[in-house]
């Protein structure tokens, strides 16, 4: 059950397409649903969520993004090596062989305590390059970040040495995520306190920010953070056009990333035959399969497929069996004359019908942002207008 994908478009058998045009709207939205004057730090962690970090991250600088935001230091110089010369913020603090990267490659470091902030400026002033801070603050998601009750310390330990530059101040909310209106709110509050004391203190750097993408479709949270004095929101799924917990972010945002097949037998199951490794597959009667060359190796959710549909010639097609690493099954009973080569739409819209990521989450029990991890084998083709122009990176 395999199949070839180069980025050569006549024998691509599976791939993404990805709306370059779909991601700057959904960021002119973003904004205009902000107070005036907010900076948008764009999350584009785990290779932008499977869209591409590097032409997300080039095609995210030309729209005007104010900065983007990845997990670790790997993420962010892979950015530059792509091009990308906007601001970058790695959320994990640098480990101690780590120290010189922040410096030799422009990369906003995160600092939690005021040890990693005095050797980070060593390294920093043995590279000759002031490096840029952002201060994360623990407010009770998992243990990340400084304590709040020395978070001044920690604050002043970055802006006591000329080798770092104050930039940030930071937490996120685990609570927006929930299904409780006032999720985050109590996490936004020992925010609140922080940055009080920061200010107090005079410490208060110019970016401040708290709310993510879940977080911004929450009155209670952007309200809490307009009062706080957050400058800044970091947004990931929502610029992909992901909307993480129900009714999220009331705003017309469009998916960006659309993932497609072809098929590439038309066959049958006789009755008995199995379409996985379970003698529980048996076909009870004979069934007309379409074979697909898109496994559980291109898209981790497969596993969890159950029950699910895919679409062939713009009409639902259920998945027969488990998926297997390379290659699933589909029923054609009600879907006639399928020959290989048809399209086959695993996310997105063939016809009258769309599959969505979150159909595709609520189904499997993941979150709606890991759907769209794929492996590598799947080939990203970039449309960067509205007319339509494609090109595979």
């Amino acid at each position: 059950m395999t199949g070839t994908r180069t980025g050569r478009r006549g024998s691509t058998t599976a791939w993404a397409d990805i709306d370059l045009h779909a991601l700057g709207r959904n960021l002119e939205r973003l904004r205009r649903g902000l107070s005036p004057g907010q900076a948008v730090l764009g999350v584009v962690k785990a290779d932008a969520y499977g869209h591409g970090a590097g032409p997300v991250g080039r095609a995210l600088q030309r729209f005007g993004i104010d900065g983007l935001v990845v997990a670790d230091m790997g993420e962010g110089i892979a950015l530059r090596r792509a091009g990308v010369t906007t601001p970058i913020l790695v959320i994990d603090p640098p480990l101690p062989s780590q120290l010189r990267l922040p410096a030799l490659h422009r990369l906003d470091a995160t600092v939690t305590s005021v040890a990693e902030a005095c050797v980070l400026a060593t390294a920093a002033s043995r590279a000759g390059r002031t490096v840029d801070v952002h201060v994360r603050v623990n407010t009770g998601f998992a243990g990340f970040g400084a304590p709040r009750a020395g978070l001044t310390d920690v604050l002043a330990a970055v802006a006591a040495t000329p080798a770092l530059r104050l930039e940030g101040l930071y937490t996120h909310l685990s609570g927006a995520y929930g299904s409780h209106e006032d999720g985050g709110v109590a996490e936004l509050e020992r925010f609140g306190e922080a940055v009080e004391a920061a200010r107090a203190a005079g410490l208060l750097p110019p970016l401040v920010h708290a709310l993510s993408s879940a977080a911004l479709g929450r009155p209670l949270l952007t309200g809490a953070a307009a009062r706080i004095g957050c400058t800044a929101v970091r947004c990931g799924a929502a610029l992909f056009g992901i909307r993480m917990v129900d009714g999220d972010l009331p705003l017309p945002l469009a998916p960006v990333m659309s993932v497609k097949t072809r098929v590439t037998r038309v066959t049958a199951l006789e009755p008995g035959d199995v379409a996985d490794y379970a003698a529980a597959s048996a076909a009870p009667r004979r069934t007309p399969v379409a074979v697909l060359p898109f496994g559980f190796s291109d898209g981790h959710h497969l596993h969890r497929l159950a029950g699910g549909v895919l679409l062939i010639r713009g009409r639902p097609a259920p998945v027969l069996g488990r998926p297997f690493m390379s290659g699933l099954l589909a029923d054609l009973t009600d879907i006639p004359g399928v020959q290989p080569g048809d399209e086959a739409v695993l996310i997105g819209r063939q016809g009258d019908h769309r599959i969505t990521v979150e159909d595709i989450a609520a189904r499997s029990g993941l979150r709606p942002s890991a759907v769209t991890l794929l492996g590598s084998r799947v080939v990203r083709r970039y449309r960067s207008s509205a007319a339509g122009k494609d090109q595979p990176e």
